[in-house]
């Protein structure tokens, strides 16, 4: 996965999040597992993103400074 597909994802789930909090506002029934699945898209996307910029090894060069 390549770290363009990391940011889509995150941005993807701030989009269902914010989904689920309209529709949570609107008092519709589906709106806790929006924002679940925004959350985990959220967390997963983040957690992906943060091991390619480590084993990244521009990074590594540059931590080796």
């Amino acid at each position: 996965m390549k770290a363009k597909h990391t940011i889509l994802m995150i941005a993807l789930g701030f989009a269902i999040g914010y989904l689920g909090t309209l529709t949570t506002i609107l008092h519709r029934s589906e709106a806790g597992i929006l924002v679940i699945i925004g959350t985990i898209l959220k967390v997963v996307g983040i957690l992906w993103l943060a091991f390619k910029i480590v084993s990244y090894e521009g990074f590594r060069k540059f931590m080796e400074r």
